[in-house]
């Protein structure tokens, strides 16, 4: 028998869901009528009746381009009934190590603490996943999810996984695959859904768990793919780098070619969009141009923005003061007061009509 949710258990889970969306029409139908539509999704999840729908597919480019597979808010909603019924599983499991997806851990957390170890350390292996969410293999990802899914919500859990999704297309040969292998395996989790999040930090776990406890090296930080370990010892973190290679292979994930290597920690190291490089006993951490970049064409879009009437004041205020805390986090001080000294926004175009 499904442990039906309660009402206030699915309430609740809208509520999560619609934070930060509650302008989407489809979000706004749900909440103005919340108890039928939440009474409807619990007699579907118990009488089994509840799939998946069709995502709506889009291209983002910045930072980089992403296909994003966007659910209809309903779907939100279960996902987050989901992950509140598994998430404190796969936190036992998880390793002190990893901050992505975690309560109390985050991007900022994981930046000082990589910080520290590269203060501590002369070399530093970068390593990163090619196509991390469209390779993520279907049966692997089933595998490792089992044991953390209570049987009542197993079904649901298989849908979510097998559900059409818009990914990007790839083609990875592992040791002992044929030509045909890689055709018969689904693989890819959609990037902008909630479960997918949860479920691509878990597939990094056993390479966690390889680092810390087999090779001994407790010395790294892994924020989703992105991992980074530390040492004094060259030959270790080289013997390291095969031993995760293997054990990726294992999970059929690929490491990337180029964006895997060894750095001296007096070299620049990117990580988590800062820039970190050691000098003598201090760590110096800046901003990665590319950031900035992108911050000033948002500005530039702000004060045209702001120069027609379309946001006010208090918007203005709110996205440049979410950057400034961000930007802070690094050794930025003096560049955050020269961008905010060139900062102008003005309704003279407005006022001129």
């Amino acid at each position: 028998m499904f442990p039906v949710p309660t009402l206030p258990e699915i309430l609740v889970a809208g509520q999560r869901a619609a934070r930060g969306k509650r302008r989407s029409a489809d979000v706004a139908g749900f909440m103005l009528d919340a108890e039928r539509c939440a009474l409807a999704l619990a007699r579907e999840l118990e009488a089994g009746t509840w799939y998946p729908s069709q995502p709506r597919g889009f291209w983002i480019r910045e930072p980089k381009p992403r296909l994003i597979s966007a659910l209809p808010f309903r779907d939100r909603v279960v996902q987050h009934l989901l992950v509140a019924a598994t998430l404190p599983r796969i936190d036992r499991w998880s390793a002190p190590q990893s901050f992505a997806c975690r309560a109390g851990f985050g991007t900022h957390r994981c930046l000082r603490a990589a910080a520290e170890l590269a203060r501590r350390h002369r070399w530093v292996l970068r390593l990163d996943i090619a196509k991390f969410f469209p390779s993520i293999d279907h049966a692997v990802l089933l595998g490792l999810l089992r044991r953390f899914t209570p049987d009542p919500w197993w079904a649901v859990t298989r849908r979510i996984v097998s559900a059409p999704a818009h990914v990007e297309p790839t083609m990875f040969r592992f040791p002992g695959d044929d030509l045909l292998t890689p055709l018969g395996r689904p693989r890819g989790l959609p990037i902008g859904n909630l479960t997918s999040q949860i479920w691509a930090n878990m597939m990094l776990t056993p390479v966690d768990h390889l680092i810390g406890s087999h090779l001994g090296l407790g010395t790294f930080v892994r924020y989703c793919d992105d991992i980074l370990v530390f040492d004094n010892d060259l030959g270790r973190l080289r013997a390291a780098w095969q031993a995760i290679e293997a054990r990726c292979d294992a999970l059929r994930l690929r490491l990337h070619p180029s964006k895997c290597r060894l750095h001296h920690t007096t070299e620049s190291v990117a990580f988590l969009g800062f820039v970190l490089r050691r000098r003598g006993d201090a760590v110096i951490v800046r901003l990665r141009t590319e950031n900035l970049r992108r911050f000033r064409a948002r500005v530039r879009f702000m004060q045209q923005l702001y120069a027609c009437g379309a946001i006010g004041p208090d918007d203005v205020d709110d996205r440049i003061r979410a950057w400034l805390a961000h930007a802070r986090h690094g050794h930025t001080r003096t560049l955050c007061r020269r961008m905010l000294r060139d900062f102008a926004f003005s309704r003279s175009s407005l006022d001129d009509s």
